[in-house]
């Protein structure tokens, strides 16, 4: 089960949860196209586009379209940091956003366990954005779930 927190001053979601893979396997599952489109389909939305240039300066996009209404949810950014399998961090731009110009930052950390790998995903840069830290709070534990189902399984 994941733990998730909105700071203070809501800026930002922090979620964590324990999987019972090595990072090594994690850090795979989060910037590889095939497996991104098997954990990140659910049976509330399905992916139509996912493509990650994991490093430094590239260019990350993915789409999902929320089954039932056919909404379509628009991400995107650049890649800030990898340390491979420790950090993968990322400017996050999202269609629905107040102002989807404004820049967002998603930072995941893994580190090992006696159980596998401890992931912790720091959504950030969130005050700007009222309903954003809601929204993400809801968001990130389901999207962790669904990870380690995948990695688990």
């Amino acid at each position: 089960m994941s733990k998730t927190i909105i700071t203070p001053d809501r800026d930002a979601v922090i979620s964590e949860i324990e999987i019972a893979a090595p990072p090594e396997r994690v850090f795979q599952a989060l910037t590889t196209r095939d497996q991104a489109l098997q954990w990140g389909t659910t049976d509330a939305f399905q992916v139509m586009e996912w493509e990650m240039d994991a490093r430094p300066g590239g260019k990350w996009t993915f789409t999902s379209i929320e089954k039932g209404t056919q909404k379509e949810f628009e991400h995107h950014g650049e890649v800030l940091e990898v340390d491979v399998p420790r950090v993968l961090a990322y400017t996050w731009f999202a269609n629905w956003h107040e102002d989807p110009l404004h820049t967002t930052v998603v930072r995941w950390e893994l580190a090992p366990t006696s159980k596998g790998t401890h992931v912790k995903i720091t959504h950030s840069g969130l005050a700007q954005l009222p309903s954003a830290a809601t929204g993400y709070s809801q968001g990130w534990p389901g999207l962790l779930q669904d990870l380690k189902r995948f990695l688990e399984n």
